[in-house]
């Protein structure tokens, strides 16, 4: 059965047509991802089937009775709450619930047959609905998605939260509520990677329907089981994840003959790289790897343009780019950063990763010199000239118009050539009719490009970024990527998109306990591995220590061995001393990964560990039999 279905959508805001006779449904259980350039009206789609705004055209059925919950991207919580209490507004229709089935079961005895009869009927009823939603231990529900989202602190109002700890709340208590469609739009902004990863899990498992709005590649690749595409107006469908919508893309624009070189060529070499790593896409199936075909030249379709992006270097970097010598920060009386050592070097792009609040935005503002360190040294090189956008995208005057941003004038200097701003500006899909708005009108999106506009006429040699990504469409994204790639400088960004560190970095500064921050070689999914290695060899270190010491074997009751058993066991002792110190310098490695940067050697480390372990616990086995019987136990 669907829960909702929709015929003949239409949408306008004044003279654009936003959705153009849209057509669909979505079934129970099913995940929708829906994706499209800013301003292609996806965020209007989700407003108009939650009944939060009305269509000029078409039907929106709604299964009978369909509870639903939509997520804006920026959720609207009461400020003088605290997190409990929000929580615990999320289960008030449970708590009605709950408390009714207690009040029958205290009337029944005392009411007649017929009346009886009708409030068995009802009970039931509601028996079968807490049962359903688990509703019986509310307490018990409350802890449970509490701890999956790392909340913590419950007395917290909600108006001291920062914007990622207000997005974990609001989306713990739409689970709380288990409606049976979610309407989420960007319910990834702000969260941390590891808070998204959990996020992943939760909406696979989710009984209900989900329809959602965002520009994680991941996220669309591991949650959802279909893909819409708004484009002018006109939605497509896509079977599959967001690997098969590429696949299936390519295809569809071959068919119609209408291939954009530079588009296909996008789509073709993401769909290369999805395909090429082993590590992070193991459970694609091979038979989804696409045929890569050269492609004919076509007639290209000017109907939609990409953003044109090419950062440009004015100064060539000197031998000091940025070092972080025993770098210490504390902010409010906490330890954010503890004794850091780091050297970044010509051609590196290093993402930050770490917790929301972990102090990734502070590690920046003292690099820039706005936050003054509490132990260590900042060192910046002669040579080197930095650009800074940063997360709250500030740096523009929202009276100015957008032409404006650029400074006066009206020409502009890029990579050594002049353009006129005009011309400039429309690369970053701004048409001439457009640049004289004024810069408080434009969407969070249009923000960002303006800004990138403007971070592209500084020169700079070195990129400090913090969550670029926010607010950009996939195919800005795949642009941005692609510009960072052929930049001759180096980039220092914040990120929690990890397909955008996969593509990108080459190294990651990883925020972990206590101020601890660790540089691990290579992108994302290296960085995974590191992780997942050094887990391994933790887990390996805690089992040894298990194990009974060589050195001091138990007492036992001499039985005496035979000459032959004698020299056995002084066999066994010196192999274990030998393996023992092998496995110590295998673990030393796994604990240090910046000393490793070959994924192959850190694979070859990993199972002569794995193999070494075994053949411990077999000459364990035997050194115990041996020196049991020579101790006389």
């Amino acid at each position: 059965m669907n829960v909702i279905d929709v015929n003949g959508l239409h949408k306008s805001y004044g003279a654009r047509l936003v959705l153009d006779g849209l057509v669909f449904a979505v079934a129970e259980g099913e995940k929708v991802g829906v994706i499209g350039r800013n301003g292609c009206g996806k965020s209007t789609l989700l407003r108009v089937l939650s009944g939060g705004e009305d269509a000029d055209a078409g039907e929106v059925m709604r299964k009978r009775g369909l509870t639903a919950a939509y997520l804006p991207q920026e959720p609207e919580l009461d400020p003088d709450l605290t997190i409990a209490e929000t929580l615990e507004r999320a289960l008030d229709e449970a708590r009605r619930k709950l408390e009714r089935f207690h009040e029958i079961a205290a009337r029944l005895p005392a009411v007649g047959a017929d009346e009886g009869e009708r409030l068995l009927t009802e009970q039931q009823t509601l028996q079968l609905w807490l049962d359903h939603h688990g509703a019986w231990d509310l307490g018990h529900r409350i802890a449970d998605i509490s701890g999956r989202f790392g909340i913590v602190e419950m007395s917290q109002r909600v108006g001291e939260l920062s914007g990622g700890w207000v997005k974990k709340v609001a989306l713990a208590g739409m689970f709380l509520r288990e409606p049976e469609l979610l309407l989420l739009d960007e319910p990834t902004n702000h969260l941390d990677a590891e808070t998204i990863a959990a996020l992943e899990v939760m909406l696979r498992q989710y009984a209900g329907a989900v329809m959602l709005v965002t520009h994680d590649r991941y996220f669309l690749d591991r949650v959802v089981g279909r893909m819409f595409e708004l484009e002018q107006g006109v939605m497509t469908q896509y079977r599959g994840n967001y690997s098969d919508y590429l696949r299936q893309k390519q295809e569809r624009l071959e068919a119609e003959g209408r291939s954009q070189s530079r588009l296909m060529n996008l789509l073709r070499r993401e769909e290369a790289w999805l395909h090429r790593g082993p590590k992070a896409r193991t459970t694609k199936q091979k038979a989804r790897i696409g045929r890569v075909d050269e492609l004919r030249g076509q007639k290209k379709d000017l109907r939609v343009r990409d953003v044109k992006l090419e950062f440009a270097a004015e100064q060539r970097l000197g031998g000091t780019i940025l070092e972080f010598r025993d770098l210490g920060i504390k902010l409010g009386g906490r330890r954010l950063v503890e004794e850091l050592s780091f050297i970044l070097r010509k051609g590196e792009r290093i993402g930050i990763l770490g917790p929301n609040g972990c102090g990734k935005t502070s590690l920046l503002k003292t690099v820039l010199g706005e936050l003054a360190a509490t132990a260590g040294e900042v060192v910046l090189g002669s040579n080197t000239r930095i650009g800074y956008l940063d997360q709250a995208r500030s740096g523009l005057d929202p009276e100015q118009f957008v032409h404006e941003a650029l400074g006066e004038g009206e020409w502009v200097e890029v990579a050594g050539q002049k353009r006129h701003k005009i011309g400039y500006l429309e690369d970053f899909l701004f048409p001439a009719g457009e640049q004289r708005k004024r810069i408080s009108t434009l969407s969070g999106g249009e923000r960002a490009r303006l800004l990138l506009a403007c971070l592209m006429l500084q020169g700079a040699n070195l990129l400090i970024l913090d969550e670029p990504t926010n607010d950009l469409d996939i195919p800005t994204m795949q642009v941005l990527e692609e510009a960072f790639a052929d930049f001759p400088g180096c980039v220092l960004v914040v990120t929690h998109d990890r397909w955008f560190l996969d593509r990108v970095a080459t190294g990651i500064l990883h925020f972990e306990e206590s101020g601890k921050v660790v540089y691990y070689e290579g992108n994302y999914e290296d960085f995974l591995r590191f992780q997942e290695l050094r887990e391994e060899g933790e887990r390996q270190a805690r089992k040894l220590e298990a194990k009974p010491a060589v050195a001091e074997p138990k007492a036992r009751k001499k039985i005496g061995l035979g000459y032959k058993e004698k020299l056995e066991l002084e066999a066994v002792e010196r192999e274990i001393a030998e393996l023992e110190q092998s496995k110590a310098e295998y673990e030393q490695l796994l604990a240090d990964p910046a000393q490793l940067g070959d994924r192959l050697h850190l694979a070859e480390v990993a199972k002569s560990l794995g193999d070494l372990d075994s053949r411990l616990e077999q000459l364990f086995a035997r050194w115990e039999e041996l020196e049991t019987r020579n101790q006389g136990g």
